[in-house]
């Protein structure tokens, strides 16, 4: 009973300094991300992000910025879909904006199970235009077909890349929803034949 007794004890306080070490080096890891956010100026990248699809081309890749302790974070990116895959190549440059409500963080590991955002896309080359071209009668076109203003829902997992000194490795998904198949959706479901969101898939190198 005395042995059973003792190795009670012994697990709980194996546990209480277990759990204060793992918070120290929470704390150590957080102090060391909200230094680094500080000491660097606003405009210097603090990440760079890589993508596939999400309705700003095939792959895109571009510079990114973290404010109030990574809650609110910006992006340039600058996207290419080839022909073989869009039917027509065009490049892409979009401003994404997100807001990250919360983190959890077990160890080394990050989670953030939701992000929302918005983004602003536009489409270069002269099949795409801005203000309607005087060929079309008025009101043909209710949409810029280069400017793709569009809503996101995403969540990120990372994990901390010192050894490769970085920050952190994240891997990320979107769901992007754009103001046309949001329209149309609404007006006649069916013509949304590629469904009303459509996925991207990306990763983040935090420096």
């Amino acid at each position: 009973m005395a042995r059973l007794r003792f190795v009670g004890w012994l697990v709980v306080v194996l546990g209480l300094v277990g759990g204060r070490a793992a918070r120290a080096a929470d704390a150590e890891v957080e102090t060391t991300v909200e230094t680094e956010e500080k000491a660097r100026p606003w405009y210097v990248p603090g990440h760079a992000a890589m993508q596939l699809a999400g309705s700003i081309g095939f792959t895109s890749a571009g510079p990114g910025w973290s404010f109030l302790e990574e809650a609110v974070e910006a992006e340039v990116m600058l996207g290419w879909a080839p022909r073989a895959i869009a039917g027509a190549d065009f490049v892409t440059l979009t401003l994404k904006g997100r807001w990250n409500p919360f983190r959890l963080r077990y160890g080394n590991w990050t989670f953030r199970p939701l992000s929302v955002g918005g983004m602003f896309s536009y489409t270069f080359g002269g099949d795409y235009f801005l203000s309607q071209p005087g060929r079309y009668p008025d009101g043909y076109y209710w949409f810029r077909t280069a400017l793709r203003p569009a809503l996101i829902l995403g969540a990120s997992v990372g994990h901390s890349a010192r050894t490769f000194d970085l920050d952190r490795v994240e891997a990320y998904a979107e769901l992007v929803a754009t103001d046309f198949r949001l329209v149309q959706f609404y007006h006649n479901p069916a013509t949304v034949k590629t469904g009303i969101v459509s996925l991207a898939l990306g990763a983040r190198l935090r420096f």
